[in-house]
């Protein structure tokens, strides 16, 4: 078939990551960037004198009207977001939502209720979806090389908001800004960071029957939502652990996702790179002799959240992976138990309730 692009619009530059999207769209061969659409007046002449080739516009209407998106990216915060996602979906346009999908499951009940009403496509990007080594990783778990999988081990962070964000650029500004409010997060370093565990051990494992979780804020003193957080996922045969930090200030041992089977372990060493060990001889207590796997390439469409998301519209093709938004909406499930037991101090089962609220 002919090469097509799709009319893409970015409407909201709230998050961190839109930078990076931006940049990877202008390079993409399917997408047209339209136009973008940027609330705070410092950040968008920030983004507007980086990409001064893009049109800008003040409100989504003007977008809307002028750029003619067909499907948008939205780095809106996680609860404004779900007003980005209704607006366009009533006009017939598909959606991009930066992970993690919502600020509570409510939201992204809604979010996902209102692209299916107006027969829209959504779709919830992880930047860790478009890692060779996760999709290896998976490959060979499915093919059964490390037994029965009975936990997935995940540690993401870095050293978090500095004390001088309201001061500094734009971008740390606005992004870390609302990072730490609690509504429009729906959390803090858990929601920012659980959430990679909890979505890679959904993908793994599947949905898990309860969650226990405990967190703080345990240094830094100028938000008011918890800067370390750790989530326990119960399954009926293992379980997972989601660990998120805004306070890593360095590692000297980096940790690798990790993932346990009776048969073997897996250690996702690298954005290429894996490593493997199986189960030793008779009497070894563990084996440790583990073999280095390259990761194999994975298809032109997986090069970027943009590229594969304009990939599947143009070839009605289902989102498959970490960014199925049935994925992401279970992930966001395991999100709020974990907030919520680390409110009350007692685990809570799944699956919640989001419609009897």
């Amino acid at each position: 078939m002919a090469e097509q692009q799709v009319r893409l619009g970015f409407v909201g530059g709230d998050h961190l990551h839109f930078g990076g999207l931006l940049q990877s769209a202008l390079e993409c061969e399917t997408a047209d960037v339209v136009g973008m659409v940027i609330e705070d007046p410092e950040l968008r002449s920030f983004f507007a004198s980086k990409h001064s080739g893009v049109p800008v516009f003040e409100t989504a209407e003007a977008l809307y009207e002028t750029g003619r998106p067909t499907a948008i990216v939205t780095c809106a915060d996680n609860l404004n977001a779900a007003d980005v996602i209704a607006d366009a979906a009533a006009r017939g346009v598909h959606v991009m939502k930066e992970k993690p999908m919502a600020a509570s499951l409510d939201i992204a009940e809604q979010m996902a209720t209102t692209a299916a009403l107006h027969g829209v496509r959504l779709m919830i990007n992880w930047p860790t979806n478009w890692s060779p080594a996760n999709h290896h990783a998976k490959k060979l778990i499915d093919s059964g090389e490390i037994g029965d999988v009975w936990q997935v081990h995940h540690r993401a962070g870095h050293g978090g908001p500095p004390a001088t964000y309201l001061t500094g650029s734009p971008v740390g500004r606005v992004g870390w800004g609302w990072l730490v409010d609690r509504e429009r997060n729906g959390g803090g370093a858990a929601i920012d960071f659980c959430s990679y565990g909890a979505v890679l051990s959904r993908w793994i494992m599947g949905q898990p029957s309860r969650v226990l979780a405990i967190g703080g804020r345990y240094s830094k003193e100028f938000f008011t939502v918890e800067d370390n957080a750790v989530m326990i996922l119960g399954y009926p045969r293992g379980h997972s652990i989601c660990e998120g930090t805004w306070t890593q200030p360095a590692i000297p041992v980096p940790i690798p996702p990790m993932v346990y089977g009776d048969k073997g372990a897996i250690a996702i060493t690298g954005q290429h790179e894996l490593s493997v060990a199986n189960t030793g001889g008779p009497g070894e207590r563990s084996s440790r002799e583990g073999r280095t796997i390259e990761a194999e390439a994975l298809p032109p469409r997986y090069g970027s959240a943009v590229a594969y998301f304009t990939h599947c519209l143009l070839r009605d093709e289902p989102f498959q992976g970490m960014v199925d938004p049935r994925i992401s909406r279970d992930s966001q499930e395991i999100l709020e138990a974990g907030m919520m037991s680390m409110a009350t101090g007692t685990e809570v089962t799944l699956p919640l309730s989001p419609f009897l609220n």
